[in-house]
């Protein structure tokens, strides 16, 4: 018995001696001082570690950033194989940062408040360039070879359908994706006491926005392209040729269209008439029975222009026109269109410096062949042909003009020109409203209004503004018109005074214009000029505008007032004598609406000039 005592007591000893030296330095506070030294060096070393991982981080999300910029570029050029090799390196960066943002210093370092907020932006960072860079990149890049237009367009009028079928599902997964990296980045802090890590967050998130919107709009184009080709059935389109020598709301009078068959992606071309094949004898009225509202009505009502060619797309909104050219081209074939196409010479002389010019046939008042191309189509389609044909002979120049459209049509669909150069050829005459598309199918035509094609009038509260022209005199003066817009929108409240300066310049020249060209048909009670111009002025304002002042040429005048579409119009009835501007300015006052002013450009002869000032606030 006494043994085992011993034993315990044995056993105790070693425990009570560590007892007791813990007790003695937790008392000397030795322990305490130890313990304060180790979770300081810990820090210090977690800090390091984190100021090291966190440099090399920003150097990885940076040439991330510059690497996304070039893959950009080369896309856009079509140089996809080049972009392939450009993104190879992409995966591993956007992994390295990840992982260099990753682990417990990290987590811990970017939760301490205020101090950790440019670490918070780091990870996030580094979260959202792996969540793109590891495989979608490079999943883009392999959909982008797949819709190569190269590889699309197999002959001169042939589309594939089915690459842009396969290519539906996984563009949208992958714009998905991306839109989800880019609202994490707009959770984080968009300013911190570090202004390294605030550029690398806008850095990436620029770059991802704008490729989000290229692969945004890749998936829906893929989701209806194949059946506006035709995958499912036939499709049949209007094609518009306007011209802008005398302005309407979309562009000009639409003097010249074809019909298209899109058949399981091939292209024919069945009609190409001109606008006499709309303008019936007599009152030369097509009734087709639309309404489009009472603001359409009581602005341009007045005109007929649901029921008369001429005037159909008075309103810039090209959806009323296009449906007034589908149902009038029913009225008088028999047949229904699928959709609509608005075009204009400016627009096919874009393709033409592409494929090459084409040969118009002589004919009566052309006595031998004739070269159009990119350098003359334009006026030779909107001046020179009112001087090639007598006015007596306006169905042989119509007829003229007929032949311009159809060559170049044939030659768009003959194979010439490379399929890239053709591509961005429609982008930029979308971006300038010049190619417009409108489709009967509802679900189609709600993918087009989210793109440049659309050529509709957003309804939104955006701030807005845009100068709508409509030639009222019925000559064809608009090819001289210069015309210009100075918008400044100043203040912070929740109304804005906005000072729009609309400037209109007749260049026409005094002597040797055609009659047809000089003429004028509209009433009026004060002498004109030969060269003397006139037009309706629609300046169309943000939503809830009020008119505050207007002035001509310096002087205080009246302005009516219209509403279509959401949108305030101030119209101005205006003369253009030759040789002169006019300068008429309106003081508005309007909501400050949503984003940054959108200023709408209708197509001409010559571009609008624009100039834009928005007051920054906050």
């Amino acid at each position: 018995m006494p043994d085992r005592r011993r034993s315990r007591r044995r056993r105790r000893r070693p425990r009570s001696r560590l007892e007791a030296r813990l007790r003695y330095l937790t008392a000397s506070g030795v322990f305490r001082r130890r313990l304060l030294w180790g979770v300081v060096g810990l820090c210090a070393v977690g800090a390091l570690w984190v100021v090291v991982t966190g440099l090399l981080a920003r150097q990885q999300v940076t040439k991330l950033e510059d690497r996304l910029q070039v893959v950009k570029q080369l896309v856009a050029q079509g140089r996809v194989g080049d972009a392939h090799k450009a993104a190879q390196g992409i995966p591993t960066l956007a992994k390295r940062a990840h992982l260099l943002t990753t682990g417990p210093a990290w987590w811990t370092a970017a939760h301490v408040p205020w101090a950790g907020d440019p670490l918070r932006v780091m990870r996030g960072v580094a979260t959202a360039g792996n969540r793109v860079g590891a495989n979608g990149i490079t999943t883009l890049l392999d959909v982008a070879t797949q819709l190569d237009p190269t590889r699309l367009r197999t002959k001169g009028n042939t589309v594939q359908v089915a690459p842009l079928i396969k290519a539906a599902p996984t563009l949208r997964r992958e714009a998905t994706t991306l839109d989800a990296a880019v609202a994490a980045l707009d959770t984080l802090p968009a300013a911190t006491w570090f202004g390294p890590m605030d550029r690398a967050r806008a850095g990436l998130s620029t770059q991802l926005r704008t490729i989000t919107g290229y692969v945004d709009a890749a998936a829906n184009v893929s989701g209806i392209l194949p059946t506006m080709l035709g995958a499912d059935s036939p499709q049949r389109y209007f094609v518009g040729l306007q011209n802008e020598a005398e302005m309407r709301g979309t562009g000009g009078l639409p003097g010249a269209f074809a019909i298209v068959v899109a058949d399981k992606g091939k292209l024919t071309f069945t009609h190409f008439e001109s606008d006499a094949a709309l303008l019936p004898p007599g009152d030369h009225l097509i009734h087709t029975g639309l309404d489009f509202g009472e603001g359409y009505d009581a602005a341009y009502g007045q005109n007929e222009p649901t029921d008369l060619i001429v005037n159909s797309n008075m309103s810039p909104n090209f959806p009323y026109a296009a449906r007034v050219w589908a149902a009038m081209w029913e009225k008088v074939s028999g047949e229904k269109v699928d959709g609509a196409v608005a075009v204009d010479p400016t627009t096919l002389s874009y393709f033409l410096a592409v494929t090459g010019p084409v040969v118009v046939p002589p004919s009566a008042y052309l006595p031998s062949p004739m070269t159009v191309g990119a350098d003359n189509i334009v006026s030779l389609t909107e001046k020179d042909e009112y001087a090639l044909f007598p006015a007596y002979a306006n169905n042989e120049r119509k007829d003229f003009l007929v032949a311009v459209l159809k060559a170049a049509s044939n030659k768009l669909t003959s194979g010439a020109g490379r399929a890239i150069e053709l591509a961005h050829t429609m982008t930029r005459s979308s971006n300038e409203n010049r190619l417009m598309v409108w489709s009967a199918d509802p679900a189609i035509e709600n993918v087009i209004a989210t793109t440049s094609y659309s050529g509709a009038i957003p309804k939104s509260t955006r701030p807005f503004g845009g100068m709508v022209l409509n030639n009222t005199a019925a000559g064809k003066l608009d090819y001289y018109l210069v015309r210009s817009m100075d918008y400044r929108r100043i203040g912070c409240g929740p109304t804005r005074d906005v000072v729009v300066t609309l400037k209109l310049t007749n260049l026409a020249p005094a002597f040797g214009l055609p009659q047809y060209v000089v003429g004028r048909i509209d009433k009026h009670d004060y002498p004109v000029q030969p060269g003397d111009n006139r037009t309706l002025l629609d300046y169309y304002a943000t939503t809830g505008a009020q008119l505050l002042s207007a002035t001509l040429n310096d002087k205080p005048t009246t302005i009516a007032v219209q509403d279509d579409l959401g949108k305030k119009i101030f119209r101005f009835d205006m003369e253009l004598p030759r040789g002169t501007t006019q300068t008429l300015v309106l003081h508005l006052q309007e909501p400050a609406g949503t984003g940054s002013p959108q200023i709408w450009k209708q197509p001409g002869v010559t571009p609008l000039q624009v100039k834009v000032y928005d007051q920054k606030c906050g």
